[in-house]
């Protein structure tokens, strides 16, 4: 029997860091250019990988949240791990956006896949935080033409990390007291 890998999880975005301003700033400027392509984060701590069509966010992913997509649909749409599968097979084969695909199955509602993108980059956004020196690159890129009713406007999705940073301040780091 084969090493199994385990269940994905639905990781709360109080959970993860914020994206920083520099980050941000270039995000927003992609998005007013209406630019389509790839803008990756890169630092000590993980990289962040977001897609833009003409400005804006069709998806978004990291390394350490890459099945938080389909992980959440499991748990709010009680999609069933085998359709999944076979949408991801298929949609491999094809070419064709995933969540369209699940749509057009019958597997999910559209306001359920966008609930999963909108949290698969939710988490991706939060990774784009760097605690060290960081490095922001763009690439122009034309993946698949992704219908507009699941892309996300950049600064609605900024202002909302914003918020959820405010409404949820990450704690200083506890000291031990001296002598221990």
């Amino acid at each position: 029997m084969g090493a199994q890998n385990p269940p994905p999880c639905v990781v709360r975005l109080d959970d993860v860091e914020t994206l920083d301003s520099a980050a941000s700033d270039r995000l927003l400027a992609l998005a007013r250019e209406a630019a389509t392509g790839e803008l990756t984060c890169y630092c000590a701590s993980g990289r962040m990988q977001l897609y833009l069509q003409r400005g804006r966010v069709a998806w978004a992913s990291d390394p350490r949240h890459q099945r938080a997509f389909t992980a959440h649909l499991k748990e709010h749409a009680r999609v069933r791990a085998e359709d999944i599968e076979a949408v991801v097979d298929s949609c491999r084969a094809t070419g064709r956006p995933i969540g369209e695909t699940l749509i057009e199955r019958g597997l999910a509602t559209e306001a359920q896949v966008r609930a999963a993108l909108r949290h698969q980059i939710g988490l991706a956004l939060h990774i784009g935080r760097c605690a060290s020196k960081g490095e922001l690159a763009f690439a122009p890129r034309n993946y698949a033409d992704y219908d507009p009713r699941f892309t996300f406007g950049a600064s609605e999705l900024i202002d909302e990390e914003e918020r959820t940073a405010r409404a949820n301040p990450t704690p200083a780091p506890r000291r031990e007291p001296p002598g221990r």
